[in-house]
């Protein structure tokens, strides 16, 4: 059976070839004490929801989850107020999310540019925030 997947999969003509790409480091916490010194935890980190692929081909990227991995896979959805079209692979306990772009505006259509070959755009996990009061300064 693994075999057969690598095999489908190296057939698949590179379409996830390059699901590594680069993570940009981004500070979202920032506090005047030393972490280590943090009383408890800022956030409550939940489930993950979603992982985010951008794919330059989103019939073929539908069709090789579906018809190669035996996955349910959603009709595509455009969703103009955030310039893609998705198609949402279910897993699940959590969920894909195949992001093509609307245009060339669309933040997807630069990304692309960058990783002809697609790639993991983002994840989103779910969280609950449990700083209530808090003051920063």
């Amino acid at each position: 059976m693994a075999r057969a997947l690598k095999a489908a999969a190296a057939n698949s003509v590179g379409l996830f070839s390059r699901l590594h790409a680069p993570v940009r480091t981004v500070r979202a916490f920032s506090t005047l004490q030393p972490l280590d010194q943090v009383a408890g935890p800022v956030w409550n980190l939940g489930r993950l929801n979603h992982v985010a692929i951008a794919v330059p081909d989103l019939e073929k990227a539908a069709a090789f989850y579906k018809n190669i991995l035996g996955a349910q896979v959603s009709e595509a959805v455009p969703l103009p107020e955030h310039g893609v079209s998705v198609v949402f692979v279910n897993l699940g306990n959590t969920k894909m999310e195949l992001l093509h772009p609307l245009g060339s505006e669309s933040p997807i259509a630069g990304f692309l540019q960058k990783n002809k070959a697609g790639g993991m755009h983002h994840i989103c996990i779910e969280f609950q925030d449990t700083c209530v009061g808090h003051a920063g300064g």
